[in-house]
């Protein structure tokens, strides 16, 4: 499982053709994004349709955002990196990231055959019939020709790819940083602890100097990750809310299930983005715990040498300050912040089902 986490990491980071792939990636999601937004502007379907549209245009403009901020920090990312490779990260770590490629490797072929599988279960459908959900179709190319069909499949499943990819690699990169840091604390508790036990000077300030460098690349870490975090936790959020409303258009039979079941999916997916998020950055808030125990553990020793003592008090009060994952001071990132969305899509939730029910007894009576 160690492989694969190298292996995406240095194709994603260490290549010098990210910048090219990420320019064509951008070049097809605008592409279809554009189309898509044409087609729903002229176009005279249903409701079923045009949220499908919506849904798809989001995710598009989602994808081109990520795209360009992970190209824009391209270097930062590699910089990033490199400082880690003299650390590793914990092999729990190691495993649960490996779990998160393969996880997204499966959604998105998923994601890719369902609207094809769903279109050919119509018994009305032919060769060269649209093969997006019902009768979407922003490349209105009319063909019977079977190698022309395959390949505007293929345009059609790249989004899916696209953002999975970029989705991935911000949940990857993200969670390799926490892990970093949490080997870097590993190492720090060791060397607070043998400088405590030795009251080494030296050792301490090694120690202190260590501890430094690892705040500088948390602040890093929190610089390089606002923008992507902010995005994907917002847009994830927001398909969460789309979920219950569409359960309420479904209940009132104006939208198609399929579409409920799309952004069920959609949900899901983002549940468990936000999810991996605010583990990670739960599991940094108190790591300075093992180092102030450390210290505790031989206070009786802080009398004894007076510049030894002031060392002592400046870890100390490093230490003392939590770990915390602010995002433009908006929201803190952590488990309470996964609670509260969690509130907040069951209230929605039931406000929207309170709602129906009213409707469908004032109709009945």
């Amino acid at each position: 499982m160690a492989d694969i986490v190298e292996i995406f990491i240095q194709k994603m980071i260490c290549s010098d053709d990210g910048a090219g792939h990420g320019a064509k990636h951008i070049s097809v999601s605008l592409f279809l994004a554009i189309l898509t937004c044409l087609s729903l502007v002229y176009s005279t379907e249903d409701l079923s349709i045009r949220i499908y549209g919506l849904l798809f245009i989001i995710i598009e403009i989602v994808v081109c955002s990520l795209i360009a901020i992970r190209v824009y920090h391209q270097s930062q990312h590699r910089d990033m990196y490199q400082r880690s490779q003299k650390v590793g990260i914990p092999e729990n770590y190691r495993w649960k990231i490996a779990m998160v490629i393969k996880y997204h490797l499966v959604m998105s072929n998923v994601l890719s055959v369902i609207p094809l599988l769903y279109t050919i279960s119509l018994d009305w459908v032919r060769m060269g019939d649209p093969f997006t959900f019902a009768s979407v179709d922003v490349l209105p190319i009319k063909t019977t020709n079977v190698t022309v069909y395959v390949c505007k499949y293929i345009v059609y499943a790249l989004p899916a790819y696209f953002a999975h990819l970029e989705i991935c690699f911000l949940n990857v990169t993200f969670m390799y940083s926490t892990g970093v840091v949490k080997g870097h604390f590993q190492i720090l508790e060791e060397q607070v602890e043998e400088a405590m036990a030795s009251q080494d000077e030296k050792k301490l300030k090694i120690a202190i100097k260590h501890h430094q460098q690892v705040l500088k690349f948390f602040e890093d870490m929190k610089t390089l990750y606002e923008k992507p975090l902010l995005i994907s936790i917002e847009i994830s959020t927001l398909y969460i809310g789309l979920s219950g409303c569409t359960m309420i258009q479904v209940i009132q039979g104006f939208v198609d299930p399929i579409i409920l079941g799309f952004c069920i999916v959609s949900g899901v997916a983002g549940f468990v983005t936000i999810s991996v998020y605010c583990i990670c950055a739960s599991n940094m808030y108190d790591l300075h715990d093992g180092i102030l125990n450390a210290i505790f553990e031989h206070r009786s020793c802080f009398s004894r040498n007076k510049s030894f003592k002031q060392l002592v008090l400046i870890m100390m009060t490093r230490a003392t300050v939590p770990l915390e994952y602010r995002v433009y001071s908006i929201y803190i990132i952590n488990l309470n912040l996964l609670v509260r969305i969690l509130k907040l899509t069951y209230t929605l939730l039931n406000v929207l089902l309170t709602s129906v029910n009213r409707q469908f007894n004032e109709t009945a009576k």
